[in-house]
């Protein structure tokens, strides 16, 4: 699978996913104002893969940052590593690691379908249009009446090959667009991560 085209498809959150595990996902996150979509677990299962490393060194953050991929960064990779460890898989120097992980993270309306932010542009790419103009958004809002939301995602990427083998999509609905809920965000990365099998031993 195409690594760069799989993440341009960041922005319209198109991905093929089995349709139970879908409806079930929906049906218990509605209620807490939260979104998970993980893709099927067969590629990743088929692998035995147990050890992993961060693809990218986590960005560079300062107080008076507005780019949210900075701001939940520790959050996101706070939540990864405790649910991977609980799932048996051990994290390594990224030379020994069989596969390794990256995330995005960026404002979302409309179920993610207008993105603003992030500060990695390999990640991002040129599909992604980071500024939407007041007018815009205006209009989005009249129109449809969006929520706004975080939206995040998770990529299992074959060390070796750079071949995509798992990934999740999380969206978490904003209370307080002025604060990121640090514990919403580990919560539901944990829970993304969990839809995993455990580690084969």
């Amino acid at each position: 699978m195409d690594y760069n085209l799989a993440l341009q498809g960041f922005t319209g959150m198109r991905f093929a996913f089995l349709p139970a595990l879908v409806l079930a996902l929906l049906g218990i996150s509605a209620c807490s104002g939260t979104q998970i979509i993980p893709s099927e677990t067969d590629t990743f299962s088929a692998t035995g893969y147990t050890h992993y490393a961060w693809r990218s060194a986590p960005p560079k953050y300062t107080p008076n940052s507005k780019d949210m991929l900075a701001q939940k960064s520790p959050s996101i990779r706070a939540g990864v590593e405790a649910e991977m460890f609980e799932l048996g898989y051990r994290r390594v120097n990224k030379a020994e690691a069989e596969f390794l992980i990256e995330y995005v993270a960026a404002p979302g309306l409309n179920d993610g379908q207008l993105l603003r932010g992030g500060s990695n542009d390999t990640l991002y790419g040129s599909s992604v249009n980071r500024q939407i103009d007041g007018a815009s958004e205006d209009n989005a809002y009249a129109l449809s009446g969006p929520v706004k939301t975080g939206e995040m995602k998770l990529l299992f990427i074959d060390a070796q090959s750079s071949d995509i083998l798992w990934r999740v999509d999380m969206s978490i609905v904003v209370e307080d667009a002025n604060r990121i809920d640090h514990e919403e965000v580990r919560k539901t990365v944990r829970q993304g991560i969990a839809t995993l099998p455990s580690a084969p031993q």
